[in-house]
């Protein structure tokens, strides 16, 4: 495990409904109408910094990376943000409801952790980042000099000595407390106690981490890191900029939900539904839904019975406009892939995202791989089912959530999963804590 270590929190000074209009999800799945209106919201929303709009007449040193740098200044120097007298870990419960329609909770602790370069095995990753993503990032960084939005990591805790090290931090009022747009009640506890920090970084001294989400913004940091350590030889060995700002889950809470992204395509390029299920037929076991999918009592059953194959085969319900019906597929045992655009890895091969873009998508229908213009991505199987059944797209393919076991079968692997293969639920709110990046200050 990286090294923890408490910082001085940066945080609003208000809280509850006032602290909430200021929070903003994390700046990549911020929408531009999205970004709009949490922009209207709030003048002092966190979206300002994160996320500013281009202007014209913006040139190098004037642009919307400076200006996210003079709201931080002004802010701080105005009161809006204050930063906590003391260093401290900090406490993070999220209450939410899942998919089941059941109250879940999680907690997990943010700290400064040191950085590792993801070779070194310390630090796992499974999303493939964008050279373009991670230079914007870079580009704020620089400019703002402070961990604005938390790495989401997770950690293994089979025996719980991380909640149990934490367990009497939660049982005081919360210093913070807020709702995001989601739905989901942030509280937050502010943990000084030199042994219960002790106890923290004890219990995760021998655990890697799994970064969840937050991969573009984590290699931000090791740039920024690596660029500082070139500009100015010489920078203490614990400098802050050795560190970034994490929230740290186990892989064994309750709370920690993998959501599905489901496919929809535009088009079937002429191709009628009876004509496909022939096409898939040597590839997959295909079922057709007796129940009326136009019902909400159809659609779930359908779900259901998706959901039986779940870490055991590759299944997909397909959702076809043109008939209204739902099918599902399964793939058949030694069914011949030989000759498709599958990966070679046999721990990506088996991942039904692969198997869904490999087979069906450029294997069966020929589409080119990353035909954005061809495929939308949808989390709610409901919004996937309607929106196809009401001709707005063609076809759906909706996909169970990938188990967390291959997640970290694909990171050990040091191997990357599909693109939109994992939405872990929910997001970790930006702005609720911040964390200035001082390479000759403390982590």
């Amino acid at each position: 495990m990286p090294s923890i270590a408490p910082f001085q929190g940066i945080r609003y000074a208000v809280s509850g409904r006032g602290l909430s209009a200021r929070l903003a999800p994390p700046y990549d799945v911020i929408t531009p109408a999205v970004r709009d209106a949490l922009a209207a919201r709030d003048p002092h929303g966190i979206v300002h910094v994160i996320l500013d709009r281009e202007q014209p007449g913006d040139r190098e040193g004037s642009d919307r990376y400076s200006r996210a740098a003079d709201r931080l200044r002004a802010w701080s120097e105005s009161g809006i943000l204050k930063r906590d007298p003391r260093p401290a870990i900090y406490g993070l419960e999220q209450g939410f409801l899942a998919p089941d329609g059941r109250e879940r909770v999680r907690r997990g602790v943010m700290a400064a952790v040191r950085m590792h370069d993801l070779r070194e095995g310390v630090v796992l990753a499974h999303e493939t980042t964008i050279p373009a993503s991670v230079e914007d990032r870079l580009a704020l960084l620089r400019n703002v000099r402070t961990d604005l939005s938390p790495v989401f990591g997770l950690h293994e805790d089979p025996r719980g000595e991380v909640a149990a090290a934490l367990a009497g931090a939660f049982g005081k009022d919360p210093v913070a407390e807020a709702t995001t747009d989601d739905g989901t009640r942030q509280r937050l506890w502010r943990i000084e106690e030199p042994t219960v920090i002790a106890s923290v970084r004890k219990a995760l001294a021998d655990r890697r981490v799994l970064i969840a989400d937050g991969h573009h913004r984590y290699a931000a940091a090791l740039a920024y890191r690596d660029e500082l350590d070139r500009v100015k030889p010489g920078l203490p060995e614990d400098g802050g900029h050795r560190s970034t700002l994490m929230c740290l889950f186990a892989k064994s809470d309750p709370g920690l939900i993998i959501f599905p992204t489901h496919r929809l395509l535009r088009t079937l390029g002429g191709t009628p539904p009876d004509e496909l299920v022939q096409r898939l037929t040597p590839y997959f076991e295909i079922q057709v839904i007796e129940e009326d999918i136009r019902r909400p009592t159809g659609r779930a059953w359908a779900v259901s019975k998706l959901s039986e194959h779940m870490g055991k085969s590759s299944a997909f319900l397909l959702v076809t406009a043109v008939d209204k019906k739902a099918r599902l597929l399964t793939l058949r045992d030694g069914a011949d892939l030989s000759g498709l655009p599958l990966p070679t890895h046999e721990t990506l091969r088996a991942l039904d995202a692969s198997v869904l873009h490999g087979v069906v998508l450029e294997g069966v229908l020929g589409l080119p791989s990353g035909a954005r213009d061809t495929l939308a991505f949808v989390r709610d199987a409901g919004d996937a089912v309607s929106r196809t059944l009401g001709g707005e797209y063609a076809a759906a393919f909706l996909l169970n959530p990938t188990p967390m076991w291959q997640v970290q079968a694909v990171a050990d692997a040091g191997l990357t999963m599909p693109q939109k293969s994992t939405w872990f639920h929910p997001k970790l709110p930006s702005g609720l804590v911040l964390r200035a990046v001082d390479p000759n200050g403390p982590p």
